[in-house]
């Protein structure tokens, strides 16, 4: 063979040799993997060596790994939560294709030194554990896009973590987190930050620079703002940032305008951003157990459902603010209401609202607008009689006034067309015109706790239908 003829025949080799190599590294993609067999057992997949691509094995108190899994050379995604794993061997994070580990609930201090030798590691998940705190090792996993350390005893991460240029996802979700670092911000991939219950007090300068972001995930910690630059965050979709300290929401908040839950109840919060009415995909906001004494207008968000102010420092309602189109659920409980100002249009669609304990003395004009309304609680306020307010709301089905003050009662009632429950318990009344027997539809009326007199209860037994009413 001559010369020319051995470099054709070795360069033959070589490319054959790196073809077979690719050949065998090549991975599966996510829906690929979402087609995979998931074998749970070594039975099975030693049976079937060549096909085993995601193996489980799980809750069987294991301490070592099985040596049977190292043959599984096409592995890419292994699950082994539920042990008792305190380390791993090296051999593991050698595995050729190795690219999804989950090591959930074990018994890990630290995440493992030799994690570096897993050069393709794009999810770790060692979410309740016991590790304190991390090294600098994890940083080391260039490819790493998923890190999940959940539900551990971490206080802080090392700035070193800006060193994961493709981290999308990292979840911190119930740890002891007091500050994170402020090289956060430099990892301009992410899309999603879970860092619920901890004891986050403030977020890195520069934090709405992660223009990426569409989760992020802050409920029950100690955050005090957001910051000026939080209402860049445009592509975000998921937002918790309720049981926290907050003052005040930036008034660029509004700019969240995929956001279709706002959640900020059990803040600090006294008032809220007119930007708000930005929010268009908006259905549901829950601003209960704050120091609100000022609104904003919900009336602009065509897709609003419901809305909570439970708990706050209401002392005026202006109805015109509660108009949404769409708008059924309004709950304005556990304020000081006393008035209301402005009108609820004829075409709302509210059908139930609220306002138990507070200080209204008798049921507001604004209130001839509801007329889809079905139910309306107002116990536990100071109100004295009926007005003809009450007929105007003429698909009301639930009338709940407790804990109030009336006395005295007239047509108003009886002549209401829809009323089939009627909550009048520990009121004052003495006497009760009998011809409210003769509401067609009424099915309940509530009178316990009140002075009726005790030979006028006979006649409202014998005037009411069997368990209609209770004395």
């Amino acid at each position: 063979m001559n010369s020319n003829s051995k470099i054709t025949l070795l360069a033959a080799i070589v490319i054959f040799s790196f073809s077979c190599t690719t050949q065998n590294l090549v991975l599966k993609s996510e829906a690929e993997l979402a087609g995979e067999t998931i074998y749970t057992n070594l039975a099975a997949a030693k049976a079937n060596p060549y096909d085993v691509v995601i193996l489980k094995i799980e809750n069987e108190k294991l301490t070592e790994i099985p040596s049977d899994i190292y043959a599984f050379k096409n592995l890419q995604v292994l699950h082994l939560g539920y042990n008792n794993f305190t380390e791993l061997p090296d051999a593991v994070f050698k595995i050729p294709k190795l690219q999804k580990l989950y090591l959930s609930n074990n018994r890990f201090w630290k995440v493992p030194e030799n994690i570096v030798l897993a050069k393709r590691l794009e999810v770790l998940d060692m979410s309740g554990n016991h590790i304190q705190a991390l090294s600098d090792t994890v940083y080391n996993c260039s490819n790493l896009k998923v890190l999940n350390l959940a539900e551990n005893q971490l206080v802080t991460l090392p700035d070193s973590i800006s060193k994961l240029q493709k981290l999308e996802e990292i979840d911190l979700f119930s740890n002891k987190i007091e500050r994170l670092p402020n090289d956060l911000v430099k990892n301009y991939l992410l899309r999603k930050i879970d860092i619920d219950w901890n004891a986050l007090e403030a977020l890195p300068e520069g934090f709405g620079n992660l223009s990426k972001l569409e989760i992020f995930r802050a409920e029950k910690n100690k955050l005090s703002k957001l910051g000026a630059d939080f209402g860049n965050l445009v592509n975000i979709y998921d937002l918790k940032i309720n049981d926290n300290q907050l003052v005040q929401l930036p008034d660029n908040i509004g700019n969240l305008t995929l956001l279709t839950s706002l959640n900020i109840a059990n803040n600090r919060l006294s008032e809220l951003p007119q930007s708000i009415g930005k929010m268009t995909k908006l259905e549901s906001v829950n601003a209960a157990k704050n120091q609100l004494s000022k609104l904003c207008d919900f009336s602009s968000l065509p897709l609003l459902t419901s809305v909570s102010l439970r708990n706050n420092k209401l002392t005026s309602i202006n109805a015109s603010y509660f108009n949404a189109p769409r708008l059924v659920e309004v709950n304005l409980s556990m304020n000081q209401i006393s008035s209301f100002s402005g009108q609820f249009i004829s075409s709302n669609v509210i059908q139930n609202i609220d306002l138990e304990m507070n200080r209204l003395g008798s049921l507001p004009s604004a209130f001839a607008g509801l007329k889809k309304v079905k139910s309306i609680n107002l116990s536990n306020n100071e109100i004295t009689e009926f007005t003809k307010v009450l007929n105007e709301m003429v698909s009301l089905e639930e009338l709940k006034m407790s804990e109030n003050k009336v006395d005295v009662f007239d047509k108003v009632v009886n002549e209401h067309p829809t009323l089939q429950r009627i909550d009048l318990s520990n009121n004052s009344v003495k006497l009760l015109p009998l011809g409210y027997a003769e509401m067609k539809k009424l099915k309940e009326l509530n009178l316990l706790g009140n002075p009726l007199y005790s030979w006028h209860k006979k006649q409202i037994t014998d005037a009411f239908k069997a368990g209609v009413v209770k004395l």
